[in-house]
């Protein structure tokens, strides 16, 4: 958390010298991400999960099915938030920074993209 207060502290104190590495600077975030999901992913295996622990599946699922459902009826109902906000933020809070800053990236939301990295790293700190 301290590292991304500094990094978004000094990028707003001088917006013109990291403005011009903000081209690079997408390029390589986006190209280490995916290296991390490939990495992450490589292990991975739905097949395995369900025939090993089905159970945990189960729960897996209907508990991020709850949180999806009570976020996105408070938030669009109460709160007025748009779709694609209640989204990013169901998957900075399921998935962390960087799989939503990949959605927003992915959907070409480009404005989101940095408070869905900001709003996963905030949810790391609550948690830890």
């Amino acid at each position: 958390p301290l590292i991304s207060l500094l990094t978004v502290s000094t990028a707003t104190a001088l917006p013109n010298f990291f403005g011009r590495l903000s081209s690079t600077g997408t390029s390589l975030g986006i190209l280490i991400m995916q290296l991390f999901f490939a990495v992450s992913g490589a292990a991975g295996s739905i097949r395995l999960v369900l025939a090993s622990a089905p159970s945990l599946f189960l729960f897996s699922s209907l508990q991020i099915g709850i949180h999806f459902l009570i976020l996105y009826i408070f938030g669009k109902y109460l709160f007025r938030f748009k779709e694609n906000e209640l989204y990013l933020a169901s998957n900075a809070n399921v998935g962390g920074p960087t799989t939503a800053a990949a959605m927003a990236q992915a959907k070409e939301w480009n404005t989101l993209v940095l408070p869905a990295l900001l709003i996963g790293i905030f949810g790391y700190s609550v948690g830890t």
